[in-house]
């Protein structure tokens, strides 16, 4: 069994919501040659392709990508921090109804992932909460960087303790604008700022004392973990010659690993067998980024290039995502 669990939606709702309150919302859907695509203020065109807001289209396209079942999330020009509080919760609860229906309507082929205003944390736990209590969504994706806040901020303290309790797997997926000088040419608001902005976002969980606090806090970290695995020696190095890491009572970053879970998006053969080896395949699930450009839409043939055990691969296709999920 294959389970996508970087899987992205844009339902309907959303997109009228949109539509119907675009200067509030700094977007809006446009159509183009008989194509529609999100554009927001900050020039960002992201398609809206049948499958994003269609199951029927997207369970089509999962047969090609021999896709068994998909954990879906919001795609991440939704998150809408850079509004109105009152507007992003009426987003996101229209998108967590939706998801939720998704597994209702289609079971045995979903799983759904809450997003919740991050940029007001009361409204963000609130929301949070019904997500999980009333929708039994068992997972909340939420960025990185919140606007100008990183995730040692202790005003989203709350928002762990209640995903650490009840067992809520917290997501990071990057949302990197193309404002940023270093990011305005040669697509690197995606190709460098989306990984180096998830470093940043776990570096930040680690050193904070995040983990330290919440010991059962459980994250899945986006396309392979961002630049986070590959200069986790880095980590270590600073930490034993610096004090600034230390300074809100973290331990090293080694220490806190198994709280730590990454998705399959590397794009490459020989980093992801090292994310493998050194984090282990109870550590890593299948993902595909779908419908984004940027994804890998044969995971399982990613997984066929790799040295892998049966039990190895069983974990990374399915078991981990059932035991987080499901």
């Amino acid at each position: 069994m294959n389970i996508d669990a970087h899987h992205h939606f844009m339902p309907e709702p959303v997109i009228r919501y949109i539509q119907n309150h675009s200067e509030e919302m700094g977007a809006d859907v446009i159509e183009e040659k008989g194509a529609r695509f999100l554009a927001t203020a900050s020039g960002a065109r992201v398609p809206i392709t049948p499958g994003a807001c269609d199951n029927e289209a997207r369970l089509e396209q999962m047969k090609q990508m021999r896709l068994d079942k998909a954990v879906l999330s919001i795609g991440p020009n939704c998150f809408f921090y850079w509004v109105d509080t009152a507007h992003a919760l009426n987003a996101a609860r229209l998108a967590n109804d939706w998801a939720a229906r998704s597994v209702q309507d289609y079971p045995g082929y979903f799983y759904g992932v809450a997003t919740i205003p991050m940029q007001d944390a009361a409204a963000a736990l609130k929301e949070l909460r019904r997500a999980r209590e009333e929708l039994n969504l068992r997972a909340v994706e939420i960025s990185p960087v919140i606007m100008d806040k990183h995730l040692d901020d202790e005003s989203f303290f709350p928002i762990y303790e209640y995903c650490a309790d009840k067992g809520v797997l917290l997501c990071l997926h990057p949302y990197v604008s193309e404002d940023r000088p270093e990011y305005r040419r040669y697509y690197n608001a995606n190709l460098t700022g989306a990984p180096l902005q998830t470093a940043a976002g776990l570096n930040h969980l680690l050193f904070g004392g995040v983990f330290e606090r919440f010991p059962a806090l459980n994250v899945l970290a986006a396309h392979g973990g961002g630049f986070f695995p590959y200069q986790l020696g880095r980590m270590m190095h600073g930490y034993k010659v610096r004090q600034e890491p230390k300074a809100r009572g973290a331990k090293s970053p080694e220490l806190y690993l198994k709280r730590l879970y990454f998705d399959t998006i590397t794009h490459w053969t020989p980093s992801l067998q090292f994310l493998i080896d050194t984090f282990g395949a109870d550590h890593v699930m299948l993902g595909t980024d779908y419908p984004y450009d940027m994804g890998d839409f044969a995971p399982a043939d990613s997984l066929d290039r790799l040295r892998l055990t049966a039990g190895q691969r069983d974990m990374i296709t399915h078991l981990n995502a059932q035991r987080l999920f499901g």
